[in-house]
């Protein structure tokens, strides 16, 4: 069962990808998710959960996503796939 976010980081995540659309057609899930959490740092949602609104409504609006390295471990993981 996927976590319901609260309004306020699903519009949060609204915004944030909308406003990225006007500069480009690709989404950093993760970079954008981590941004969000960071500005919401006293609630208490993981990374994927938000993450996962990122990738849903980027989709949505016909973006590409890629994934970036904060969420890989180790250094020699791929920035994006080709």
């Amino acid at each position: 069962m996927p976590i319901q976010l609260p309004d306020t980081i699903r519009r949060e995540v609204e915004t944030t990808v909308r406003t990225q659309l006007g500069q480009s057609r690709i989404v950093d899930v993760y970079a954008t998710a981590e941004e969000i959490r960071r500005r919401h740092a006293t609630e208490e949602f993981s990374l994927e959960a938000i993450a996962a609104s990122v990738a849903h409504l980027a989709t949505q609006c016909g973006c590409a996503v890629e994934f970036g390295r904060s969420h890989r471990s180790g250094d020699d993981a791929p920035a994006a796939l080709a």
